[in-house]
């Protein structure tokens, strides 16, 4: 299946399939990768608005898109941990 994960995978192209994997089954994670996406258009569209307030809904936007990052890498990160179960001692 295809979700919105370009940009999260352009972004972090060493976890490609990490994002395909996470995001075929957590629609949590399908919707940071939407929202990620969508924060970097924005910030695009507003560097080259002519717009009054283009200054600060630029500075908004590159603002959004870093916390969407971290956000983002923190998703990959836990996906990527080893869950190891102790069994109790006997």
């Amino acid at each position: 299946m295809d979700y919105d994960t370009r940009f999260a995978k352009r972004i972090f192209p060493a976890r490609a399939k990490t994002i395909d994997s996470l995001a075929a089954r957590d629609d949590n994670f399908r919707e940071l990768c939407a929202d990620f996406s969508i924060a970097d258009e924005l910030r695009r569209k507003w560097e080259t608005s002519s717009a009054a307030e283009r200054n600060e809904r630029h500075a908004e936007c590159l603002e959004l898109v870093e916390t969407l990052r971290n956000e983002t890498e923190a998703a990959l990160e836990s996906a990527s941990m080893i869950v190891i179960k102790l069994l109790p001692r006997r």
